[in-house]
């Protein structure tokens, strides 16, 4: 499941993942992601991976299909979570995007959001 918990007043969107992500997930979200494209220039996030196990392939499709379509509208991405993996495939993400995108354990999650916020 992916939600939007808060926008805070610099821009940065804090969005939650848990379980594994569908594609239900991203037809629900990326609307409400478009009308905050269309309002602002660039979005900064701060996405919370909670018991996060991954993506099903359609899901990771819609994920690809939108990052690239903003691709120059991304700023800074904090993604906290509790994995290696999560970490990796974060190092491996941060190759495709032109804004800075970082990995932060649970607990550097005040580093996180001052990072994402700086």
């Amino acid at each position: 499941m992916l939600t939007i918990d808060n926008i805070s007043e610099h821009q940065v969107v804090t969005i939650t993942a848990t379980g594994k992500l569908i594609k239900e997930d991203y037809v629900r979200l990326l609307p409400e992601l478009e009308q905050l494209f269309e309002k602002f220039e660039t979005l900064r996030f701060f996405i919370l991976l909670k018991e996060f196990s991954g993506f099903e392939l359609d899901a990771l499709w819609q994920d690809i299909k939108f990052d690239y379509k903003h691709k120059k509208q991304f700023g800074r991405t904090a993604i906290v979570g509790d994995k290696k993996w999560e970490e990796v495939g974060t190092k491996i993400s941060s190759l495709f995007f032109q804004s800075e995108m970082k990995f932060f354990y649970e607990d550097q999650k005040d580093i996180a959001l001052t990072w994402v916020n700086g």
